[in-house]
This record gives C-alpha cells, structure tokens and sequence, in this order.
C-alpha cells in the first residue's frame, strides 16, 4: 500500500502523481544515488523511524551513537511546515519567476523548463527569507528547543545560519561528513535536516551511511577527512568526499538508507555520519533546510553566528561545484591520495 506521503502526493497534479507512483514500490526500486543507482532491498534499505522512544532521551542517546542519526516522524507540525514553504516558493517566484505558475499551481512548484545549477535562488545564511517569522516558526520553534535540551539534558542553542535550499531537477548532494565544515565548537553539534514538504524519493531524499560513524573500517577516513577543516586547509570545491556512494560502502562497510519524507519528519545526525542526497528526478523544487544544534554552553563556531550572509559565503557543498574557487588550495582527490584512501572500483 502507498505510504501517507504518497496518498497525498497522488492527490496533486498528474506530473507530480506520476512520479509520486513509482515509490509504492519499494523492494527493487533503483535510486539514483551521485553517481550510482542502488537498488531498494539490496544496496539500499529503507529508515526506520526512532518515534518510540520519544519518551526516553536515554534511548535516542542510545539510538543516535549507535546509528549516527534519529528518524522522527511529524517531529514539526506539518501545517507550519507547508506554510513555511509557501513563503519559500513566493520568494522565488518574485525574485526570479522560475515557477511555471501559468500551467501548475505555485504550491507545487513546478520548475520552467531548462531551470538548472544557479536558477534557484539562493537562501543559505541568515536573511529575510530563512528568518521569516513563518520559517522560524518550524526551524527554532518551542517544539524544537524543548526536544534539544531534553536530549542534551541541558539548555540548547542553534546557530544563525540557516542552510535553507531549494534544489533544482538532476541535483544532488555527494557523500560528506558535516565536522569539515563546521569544527571550530562544540564536540556535541549535531545536524538536524527538515523537510519543508512532501518529498518522495523521487524528489531527491536524504541518504544516511549507517554506522559509517563508529564502524573500524572508517577509522582511518576519521582521522584524516573527518578532521579536516575544509576551509583552513583552502579545499577546492564541494568538500565532498566523493559523488560515489559505493566508494565509502563497499570500502568500509554500512548501510545507505533512505525514506519517502513527509513535511514535519526530520533526520538528525552527528558530525561524523556520512549522508548524501538522491537525485532529484522532477519538475519540482524540493526544499529542506539544515540546522545545526548544540548544548548552549558549549562554544560555538563563530562562522554561523551573527551579522547577515550571502551568496559569497557559501564556499563549499552544492552551490560551489567549481573546483578552482579556491585557486591555490588543494583538491580532494590530491589529499585523498595523500592519505592512502584511493579507491579502484
């Protein structure tokens, strides 16, 4: 049977129902991973929601060093989710009419033809959009909070900086660990990604590497990518370890898992548990954003906090695939040959 997410996907326009149709078939169902296609069932598996030990902030401990992240379901309410979203795709159909309002409704946000890299505007940092007051109402609403400072057992706090994105059709994230980017504070930061809408996989989902944080095997690409701090050491392009999914599973083992996300579901993992996107194979626009979350008094990377960022600030990840951004820095596949990780498929 269709999950929720789909039953309300195959109640919209016929595009959109399509693609929504292919997810009820789970088992075999081949994911455009980067550069790979796993196969549902085989290569990939599907998440496994955490919503029953809500009750225990010892068990989601547990689960998230055992795992790397925590699946909640509904964890935002789902209408504050969609409002949000709708102030997203008003703003990118007044700032640059890339939403084919003439044939689909805005809220489906249907791409014109040809939208690709650089069409989408850009909302990462701390601007009028990622902090609009119907945003933060789901991105650092009373819910949230009161969910960080019972599982830290403290006070929590969030950076400023707001990883708000809207991603166009083919798009994807490659595999990586957050601590490149973010190493300057707390040991106990972790990410929490929100959908801002209904997103099948065929929407491009969230992957998690499970285990990849704790297994033997990554101890190595630990102490040497994870360590690394992509901006000190003028790291080219994306920061990503590599576009391969199978690069990291098929060398040190876990498992890739993904959903079909609902608005409201969130995925929050550590700084050392790789993840990637799948490809985002429509006509919409799929919104998510990330924020990041700490014990209040741990130190914080001053990077993410304070005055307005823009454009310029976003010096890796998917809105910097030009590898010679930083001229004279140094590659990923130079440090990882220095580091003896080369992989031969």
């Amino acid at each position: 049977m269709a999950s929720t997410a789909l039953k309300r996907c195959l109640r919209g326009n016929s595009t959109v129902s399509r693609c929504c149709y292919r997810s009820m078939h789970a088992a075999g169902q081949r994911v455009p991973l980067g550069d790979s296609e796993l196969i549902m069932g085989d290569t990939m598996e599907r998440l496994t929601p955490h919503n029953d030990l809500l009750a225990s902030p010892k068990q989601l401990n547990e689960r998230l060093q055992h795992d790397g992240y925590l699946y909640i379901k509904g964890f935002h309410p789902r209408q504050a989710v969609l409002d949000a979203n709708l102030v997203v795709l008003e703003h990118f159909q007044d700032q640059t009419n890339v939403l084919d309002t003439d044939n689909h409704p805005l809220g489906n946000g249907i791409l014109k033809e040809g939208c690709g890299l650089g069409c989408v505007p850009f909302l990462e940092g701390r601007n009028p959009i990622s902090h609009h007051p119907t945003v933060l109402k789901v991105l650092e609403g009373d819910h949230a909070y009161k969910f960080f400072d019972s599982l830290f057992n403290m006070p929590s706090a969030t950076f400023d900086y707001k990883w708000l994105r809207g991603v166009h059709r083919q798009a994807f994230t490659g595999a990586h660990a957050d601590s490149v980017y973010m190493s300057r504070g707390s040991n106990r930061l972790l990410t929490c990604w929100s959908p801002m809408m209904d997103i099948p996989l065929e929407l491009g989902t969230l992957a998690m590497l499970e285990g990849s944080h704790r297994l033997p095997a990554f101890q190595q690409v630990h102490q040497t990518y994870s360590a690394l701090d992509a901006e000190a050491a003028g790291l080219q392009g994306t920061g990503w370890y590599t576009t391969d999914p199978l690069e990291l599973s098929q060398q040190f083992g876990g498992v890739w898992k993904t959903d079909d996300f609902e608005a409201g579901d969130v995925l929050i993992f550590t700084m050392r548990t790789f993840h990637m996107s799948s490809k985002n194979q429509t006509d919409r626009v799929r919104v998510s954003c990330d924020t990041r979350w700490q014990p209040a008094a741990d130190p914080m990377d001053t990077r993410y906090m304070g005055a307005l960022k823009g454009h310029g600030d976003a010096k890796f990840g998917l809105h910097n695939t030009d590898p010679q951004a930083t001229p004279k820095g140094v590659t990923m596949d130079e440090l990882k040959s220095q580091w003896g990780l080369v992989w031969s498929k």
